[in-house]
């Protein structure tokens, strides 16, 4: 029989995979040459690798209890062989393991276990194994989420850490499965990883678990989350805790949110008066959807050195999320306090040369607080800065904005809606109505728009321009648009008894649906439990670099335009502009915007205008509406002009779906 070392010998020799070898005490008795290059590049504990390394110790400290059980069950002879998928994971990476535990034998006297460690690439390696079987055996905590943050698969771990069973969660959203999390890092980090398509990780207590978690959130291909965590030590001191997490963003080089909101602190202590400067870089995901996130991180680290030109010695800056970042700018003698963001705001009309040549200008939206002016709590000078800095973003070009203590009014109406977006929406106030689409030849209804509408039981009138925003921004827009859905299907479905040929009826999706599967992939299911046809639905889509710079939305559309789903471009003529797309794009109808239309009988270049876009349109052979038609001179133009079919207070007012259909339909 071969003695231990030539056994050991072999494995390094003959196996590409990682080999770790431990007593029963739990000590590394041997690790592959492989496996400490692994660890080392990845900075991993040294006992994890190193002879005669504690790596039951190093496992209890990392929370890795799922693995440490099953060597045990081996070392106790109640298991013969156990495989395992196992997640190392820092700011940067994610790795996934597949770990087989067998017994081995030190020597003749002395019993032991041996690990092999093979690095999966990708979800392919699992082929022999099932997906759910897969995710079941990680040993860290982890869930899926679709593009409406609703719950779509937990593994076992999960249900433990969460004290919850899957049945009573999959299909429902996170947010309404926990409430108190609105509002939390949790959820702006979930909602940051959703927007922004970016993987990101944090630390944060959630009191009704009374636990501090880990957490990894990162994109996946359908459109949602995936998200790993683990529960931290619940008496771990401060000072254990920063010293685990990375003090630098690994992009800028700048201070992480953890590190930055500790130094504002320290600052805090000394008494030092100072401006905190939140930085949001406008339509950034518009970069990575045009070019690529590489791209996109090459324009982050070029605007971060030139904003560090302009910091003194003492300011500070972090990387908060993203596209996200934050000044600290200590003030100094006579100087105002807008002179430092005014300094900030001209950095970014300047074009920036990035390493391939391109040339990319980006806009920020920019908002300012300070202390003491402002508040004493760090907490609250971020929260009032961010507060100025959507502020900022009402204004054209890049802008700065100082927060007031008005502005604290307009962050608890935020607040509020943010949470109603994740309530019953029905009970909150949120409906449709109906404005009708007419032949102004004929005097015949061609069609129907559906416009949403909320009247708050606390808030009132919601115009659709403050909660649609704020919906894309907080990834609700996805549950917002599947409810508008369910009560049109619903209306549809009653209406057609009445009338013997029911209209096309227009319903709108937002710039960020129209890249996610899993929305027209609902989409479809839904159409099809209400037994709506296709040639009964028109999507109206607007003008945006989505439009222009996506693949898969181009995709999208086409399944639609296949099944019968028309298509029609919103606002023709404000937004994106590149006419030479809809030759490509599968677009029915055009809808020109109402910019033109009112200009009519008071500006002859704009009719002129009007005139060119008429006939370019009827060029491609695409249907043509004009919208906001108001005066019989209007619509006497566009008839004249070849545009006959009309929407606008001309022929009606948007009206309640019971409303319209006593007037059109009974």
């Amino acid at each position: 029989m071969q003695n231990i070392e030539q056994q050991i010998q072999e494995l390094d020799e003959t196996r590409e995979d990682f080999v770790l070898i431990l007593n029963t005490e739990g000590f590394v008795a041997h690790s592959s040459q492989n496996w400490r290059v692994y660890c080392q590049s990845r900075q991993l504990p040294t006992a994890l690798w190193k002879d005669g390394g504690n790596y039951f110790k190093c496992l209890e400290e990392m929370k890795k209890f799922n693995e440490l059980q099953s060597i045990k069950d081996i070392l106790a002879g109640s298991e013969k062989e156990v495989i395992q998928l196992v997640l190392f994971y820092d700011q940067e990476t994610m790795e996934c393991l597949s770990v087989k535990y067998k017994p081995f034998s030190l020597d003749s006297n002395s019993k032991g276990i041996i690990l092999y460690k093979q690095l999966l690439t990708n979800m392919s390696s699992l082929s022999c194994l099932k997906t759910e079987v897969v995710l079941e055996n990680m040993a860290d905590a982890f869930f899926l989420l679709d593009n409406q943050m609703r719950f779509h698969f937990l593994n076992s771990e999960s249900e433990k850490i969460l004290q919850r069973k899957k049945q009573e969660l999959i299909g429902r959203s996170i947010w309404s499965c926990f409430p108190k999390a609105v509002g939390t890092k949790f959820y702006s980090t979930y909602i940051r990883a959703m927007q922004d398509r970016v993987t990101l990780q944090f630390e944060e207590y959630y009191a009704p678990l009374d636990t501090r978690f880990r957490v990894k959130v990162t994109p996946v291909s359908d459109g949602g989350l995936a998200v790993y965590y683990q529960k931290t030590h619940k008496k771990e001191t401060l000072e254990t805790k920063f010293l685990k997490i990375p003090s630098t963003d690994y992009l800028t080089g700048w201070l992480t949110r953890i590190k930055f909101e500790e130094s504002i602190e320290q600052i805090l202590q000394k008494e030092l008066p100072f401006s905190l400067v939140y930085i949001n870089l406008d339509n950034f995901k518009h970069i990575n959807t045009l070019y690529n996130h590489k791209t996109g991180d090459q324009v982050i680290k070029k605007l971060a050195e030139k904003v560090e030109n302009l910091l003194s010695s003492q300011d500070l800056a972090g990387r908060l999320d993203g596209d996200e970042l934050i000044l600290l700018h200590l003030h100094q003698l006579k100087e105002e306090i807008e002179d430092f963001p005014q300094k900030i705001r001209n950095v970014f009309p300047h074009s920036m040369i990035l390493e391939s040549g391109k040339s990319i200008t980006v806009n920020a939206s920019i908002g300012v607080s300070s202390y003491p002016q402002d508040s004493y709590s760090a907490e609250e000078l971020i929260t009032y800065a961010e507060t100025a800095m959507r502020k900022a973003k009402e204004q054209n070009g890049s802008s700065y904005s100082l927060f007031h203590s008005g502005m604290g009014i307009d962050l608890a109406r935020r607040f509020l809606i943010e949470k109603s977006l994740a309530g019953n929406l029905q009970e909150l106030g949120y409906h449709f109505v109906l404005q009708p689409q007419i032949n102004c030849e004929t005097g015949d209804l061609t069609g129907v728009e559906v416009l949403s509408r909320w009247n708050h039981p606390t808030l009132g009138p919601i115009s659709p321009i403050e909660f649609i925003g704020i919906a894309e921004e907080t990834g609700t827009i996805s549950r917002l648009t599947n409810h508008l859905l369910e009560e049109v299907f619903t209306f549809i479905n009653k209406e057609k008894k009445h009338s013997k040929s029911f209209p096309k009826i227009a319903i709108n999706v937002t710039s960020s649906l129209l890249t996610s599967q899993t929305f027209f992939h609902d989409l479809f299911l839904l159409m099809e439990k209400n037994q709506i046809s296709a040639e009964q639905i028109e999507l109206e889509i607007t003008e945006s670099v989505e439009l222009t710079g996506s693949e898969l939305t181009l995709t999208n559309l086409m399944t639609c335009r296949s099944k019968g789903i028309s298509i029609a471009l919103d606002d023709f003529g404000t937004g994106f502009s590149m006419l030479a797309y809809l030759v490509d794009y599968p677009i029915d109808k055009i809808k020109l915007d109402k910019s033109f239309i009112s200009k009519i009988g008071q500006d002859a270049r704009s009719e002129a205008v009007l005139k060119s876009l008429i006939q370019f349109v009827k060029g491609i052979d695409c249907q043509l509406l004009a919208e906001g038609v108001e005066t019989h001179a209007e619509a006497l133009f566009l008839q004249e002009n070849g545009c006959s079919i009309h929407q606008g207070y001309l022929h009606d007012k948007p009206l309640s779906p019971e409303a319209f259909s006593k007037k059109y339909f009974i």
